[in-house]
């Protein structure tokens, strides 16, 4: 499965005004990503969009074809990444993904998100499932 590109657009005018997070940190797992994404042979797509999970749900594992910021307005969450490394992140905390494989689980009080992609020119989704990695084995 997959999130396809959104065809919608939304009138600036009706995008509330507010700061979601000064001083925000962010993690970052991929240069590599903003590099893919930035390539100036075939432009650069930016996607925002505003996410927000129920306490214990999962994005699900899965990846994307550029990278993505994920900026916490309320709520926390888990990342675990291609690694099997778990971070936790809660308000005015981010993260930013590169290629991998990864998923969020939000918190017992949910998450309430607004995650900002830089997509190659050419991507038609925002992301792809893909399979876990096999923690097991690390």
């Amino acid at each position: 499965a997959y999130a396809v590109l959104p065809t919608t657009s939304v009138d600036p005018s009706n995008v509330p005004l507010g700061t979601l997070a000064g001083k925000t940190p962010v993690d970052v797992q991929s240069i590599e990503a903003f590099v893919r994404a930035t390539n100036p042979e075939h432009g650069t797509n930016a996607v925002l969009q505003h996410v927000r999970l129920n306490p214990g749900q999962s994005t699900g594992w899965h990846t994307h074809p550029g990278p993505n910021i994920v900026i916490f307005a309320a709520g926390s969450g888990t990342l675990t990444d291609d690694h099997c490394r778990a971070t936790n992140f809660g308000p005015n905390q981010a993260f930013a993904t590169g290629l991998g494989v990864h998923q969020l689980v939000a918190g017992p009080e949910g998450a309430d998100t607004y995650t900002f992609y830089l997509l190659p020119g050419n991507a038609t989704v925002t992301r792809t499932d893909a399979n876990p990695p096999n923690c097991n084995e690390r």
